[in-house]
């Protein structure tokens, strides 16, 4: 096993890899994605990587959009890629260029007094939408959807729709923690809905109005698309990857995210399970979907999986998650390689994770499959140390697992 040098603790990273940081920046606050690090990380990776502007950055996985929006700022070109729809909807929603004239002018259709929408609007028939919401909510929510859906420009169509499904945790039964997406009461009214809408998206224009009186470079090329990170195409040589899969700790996006999802992307059940099946082997829904050729499994993956099953587990399919997990990614960062420059850097935000106790030591194992992948490991940056999951508190403790920033270069 090629031995990828690990720094010690590097502290200035350490909060630089929580979205904490941005829940008071304008735009970049503007839909609570916890699966993502904060812009000020990407600013600190780019002066690293000596990008400047018009360079261009890849994020295969980009989430909240974060990579995308802060090398906006910067000027440097971005391209983003997702599986997850309502990742590239938000992605893209963050990154355009709005008039807050035009934005503003769309207010007068919300009258509240005009309550006409279709007879048959409704919702996707699956189960989590009825727990999620009353139906005085579900009602309100739907009179705006049909509003929404009225407006006949598409980027501010959109605009207006990234505020409602920004509202949608608020207003519903449900509250996002850790990998679940929980039912909670919250006796929520219907009448709250609409007064919250306005505020959300009166404090959207406010931001806009903010973020272009200080934008230095409007002209930067930014955008994303559905695409998977295993098998995307692309004609563009990158000058550096800035990203974060989904790290093997079984947290499944479909079901997080589920309400955004079923809100405006899927109409009906079977859809959202085919995402799911799609998805990267992160969690154990996730099934395989590319052969691997070339790939070796890196030994230390046997024995540690061979520790988890003697230690015991919950599920029977984590073994095999595990190991799809490293196989997929092998797939991925050789997508990567190909279109990374020579010389380009990567740089990788990923933890290690815990079963039955077992620290499974993601970050150095990826460091050996990028170089599977024909990528140069460079370091792994420690950024932070993360507790264990509390299904596992109570029987194995506090056993933190590293947090790191996994870097490789396309030599």
């Amino acid at each position: 096993m090629i031995s990828t040098p690990i720094t010690q603790k590097v502290s200035e990273y350490g909060s630089l890899i929580s979205p904490a940081r941005d829940r008071n920046e304008p735009i970049y606050n503007w839909h609570a994605f916890k699966h993502s690090y904060s812009k000020n990380l990407v600013e600190k990776l780019v002066g690293v990587f000596n990008l400047d502007e018009g360079s261009w950055v890849l994020d295969p996985f980009c989430g909240g959009g974060t990579t995308l929006l802060a090398c906006k700022e910067l000027g440097i070109n971005s391209r983003g890629l997702d599986i997850l729809p309502f990742s590239v909807f938000l992605s893209n929603v963050k990154v355009r260029t709005y008039d807050p004239r035009e934005l503003k002018r769309q207010l007068k259709n919300f009258d509240k007094r005009d309550r006409s929408m279709p007879k048959n609007a409704s919702l996707p028939d699956i189960a989590i939408v009825n727990k999620a919401f009353s139906e005085d909510v579900k009602k309100e929510l739907l009179y705006l959807k049909h509003k929404i859906k009225v407006i006949l420009d598409p980027e501010v169509r959109d605009f207006y729709m990234l505020g409602l499904l920004s509202i949608l945790e608020s207003v519903s039964n449900t509250s996002k923690s850790g990998g679940f997406l929980r039912i909670t009461k919250k006796n929520i009214s219907g009448k709250d809905v609409f007064p919250k809408y306005l505020s959300r998206i009166e404090t959207m224009i406010n931001d806009i109005e903010r973020f272009n009186s200080t934008l230095k470079f409007p002209k930067a090329k930014v955008s994303a698309e559905l695409s998977d990170s295993r098998e995307f195409l692309t004609q563009r040589k990158f000058d550096a990857i800035i990203t974060s899969p989904p790290y093997p700790n079984r947290h499944d996006y479909t079901r997080i995210y589920g309400l955004e999802l079923i809100f405006n992307f899927i109409r009906d059940n079977g859809e959202l399970k085919q995402i799911r099946y799609n998805t990267l082997r992160s969690h154990i829904e996730a099934r395989k979907r590319f052969e691997a050729k070339g790939y070796r499994q890196p030994a230390i993956i046997n024995k540690l999986i061979a520790r988890v099953e003697r230690a015991g587990l919950n599920n029977s399919k984590i073994p095999e998650m595990i190991s799809g997990y490293f196989e997929d990614m092998f797939l991925s960062l050789r997508q990567m390689r190909r279109h990374l420059k020579r010389g380009g850097k990567l740089a990788l935000v990923i933890s290690n994770v815990r079963f039955g106790g077992v620290n499974i030591t993601v970050d150095q194992i990826l460091s050996q499959i990028g170089e599977q992948a024909g990528l140069h490991a460079d370091a792994i940056l420690v950024a932070r140390y993360r507790g264990n999951s509390a299904q596992q508190m109570g029987r194995f403790k506090r056993r933190p697992s590293r947090e790191s920033i996994v870097v490789w270069e396309n030599s």
